[in-house]
């Protein structure tokens, strides 16, 4: 098994725990900031193209990063979208010198609050991941 499908074998797992644990997360989707699709987990009940995915994830980091850098003068940090039945955030980070977007979709049980602590635990276990796969 090479490097990349370690990452990726292990990007799965961790996804997978992190939706037992909440059970309201719906949809893990981790992209590079360039629209690329790294890994994505899935609830049963919804089904999406991990490609189309990415790149919304992807174009939605550069719409919000341009926002932010031209009102606020600031660099871009998460989006949310609220929808009727719950809310998709997208956060970016850079790991080992790779820009990824991470968006997470979950029921309107968990409020933008538990979203946006799950969503940045979860890129802060990708970055730990990441750095240890190529240490």
């Amino acid at each position: 098994m090479d490097e990349k499908e370690l990452f990726c074998a292990n990007l799965q797992n961790l996804f997978a725990t992190f939706a037992d644990t909440n059970e309201e997360v719906e949809v893990i989707s981790l992209a590079t900031s360039d629209g690329f699709s790294v890994q994505s987990f899935i609830r049963n009940k919804h089904k999406f193209d991990s490609d189309t995915m990415s790149a919304a994830a992807s174009t939605l980091y550069s719409v919000s990063k341009a926002v932010v850098k031209q009102i606020l003068s600031m660099q871009f940090k998460s989006t949310f979208i609220e929808a009727s039945e719950g809310n998709v955030c997208f956060v970016a980070f850079t790991t080992n010198q790779n820009d990824y977007v991470l968006a997470m979709a979950a029921g309107k049980n968990m409020n933008i609050a538990s979203l946006r602590i799950c969503i940045n635990q979860l890129a802060g276990e990708i970055a730990k991941l990441n750095s240890r796969q190529v240490a």
